[in-house]
C-alpha cells in the first residue's frame, strides 16, 4: 500500500513539474499586415497609381520584412531585416525588376542613434547622417535629405531636395506601428529607403491628422476612419492645392 501511495505521489509530482515547464503563452498582438496607397492626379500618368506594403514578423514579433508591390502584384522592392540586440543592423535588399542580385544594406548607429546607411552592392561608401539632439533633426552629409523625428519616433518633418512637409498626429488613437515591437527604427529606415513618398507618412506609431506643405503654405487635413480598437483603417487627404488625392487603407492581423 505504501508503495502504491509513493508511486502516485511521484506521478503527481512529475505531472506538476511538466506543467510548470510549459512556456507561458504570449498574448496576441494586433499588428499591421498590409498598407495600400492609392493616389489620383489628373496631371500624371497613370491617372491612378496604387501600391501596397506587406509586413512580415519574426518570432520576437519584430518586423522582419517589408515588401513594396505594384497594383498588378509585381514586387518592386523588399527589405528583410537582421537584428542585433533588438536593433536592425542590416537588411537584404531585393529589387528584381532591375535585374540586380539581392544585396546587403548596412545600418550604422552611434550611441543608439541612427547615423549611416550603406547599400553595399550599389555604393562604395555609406551615406552618413548627423543628429542635432536639441532639434531632433537628422541631416544627410549631402544636405538634401533632412528629417525631424518626434518623441514617439514618428517623422514629424521631411525635407528632401527642397520640398518640406510637416505632420501632426493624434496620440489618442493608434497608427499601424502602434503595437509593433521595437517600432522606433521603422519610420526612419523605411523613409531613407527612398520608397516612402515625400509628401505623406504611412508607417507611423500614431495616425497622421494633417500635413503642412511648405511649398504652398497650405495645411491639408486627413479624414481618418478607425476601428473599434482605435486603429486607423483608412485615411483620405488632398494635396497640390486640391488637385491630387490620396487614400490609404490599413489592414491588420494578430500574431
Amino acid at each position: 500500500m505504501k508503495k502504491l501511495i509513493l508511486i502516485l505521489a511521484l506521478a503527481m509530482f512529475s505531472f506538476s513539474c511538466s506543467k510548470d515547464d510549459e512556456p507561458t503563452p504570449q498574448p496576441l498582438l494586433k499588428v499591421i499586415d498590409k498598407i495600400e496607397v492609392k493616389t489620383t492626379n489628373p496631371f500624371t500618368f497613370p491617372l491612378i497609381f496604387t501600391y501596397e506594403l506587406r509586413f512580415e514578423y519574426n518570432l520576437n514579433k519584430e518586423i522582419s520584412k517589408i515588401s513594396y508591390y505594384y497594383s498588378n502584384g509585381d514586387l518592386n522592392a523588399s527589405f528583410a531585416y537582421t537584428y542585433q540586440n533588438n536593433i536592425p543592423v542590416s537588411a537584404i535588399y531585393n529589387q528584381p525588376e532591375n535585374g540586380d542580385p539581392a544585396s546587403v544594406v548596412n545600418y550604422g548607429y552611434n550611441n543608439g542613434i541612427f547615423n549611416s546607411v550603406n547599400y553595399t552592392y550599389y555604393y562604395s561608401a555609406p551615406e552618413f547622417f548627423t543628429y542635432n539632439s536639441s532639434t531632433k533633426q537628422y541631416s544627410s552629409t549631402g544636405g538634401n535629405n533632412n528629417f525631424i523625428v518626434n518623441e514617439t519616433n514618428d517623422i514629424e518633418i521631411k525635407n528632401r531636395n527642397g520640398s518640406e512637409y510637416a505632420f501632426s498626429f493624434d496620440t489618442s488613437k493608434k497608427g499601424p506601428l502602434y503595437n509593433v515591437i521595437n517600432k522606433k527604427w521603422i519610420p526612419v529606415l523605411w523613409y531613407i529607403s527612398g520608397l516612402e513618398s515625400t509628401n505623406y507618412n504611412v508607417t507611423t506609431t500614431y495616425p497622421v491628422v494633417s500635413m503642412f506643405d511648405d511649398n504652398l503654405a497650405q495645411t491639408n487635413p486627413f479624414t481618418n476612419t478607425y476601428d473599434t480598437d482605435g486603429f486607423v483603417v483608412k485615411s483620405f487627404f488632398t494635396s497640390a492645392n486640391g488637385v491630387a488625392s490620396s487614400e490609404i487603407t490599413y489592414s491588420y492581423k494578430s500574431i
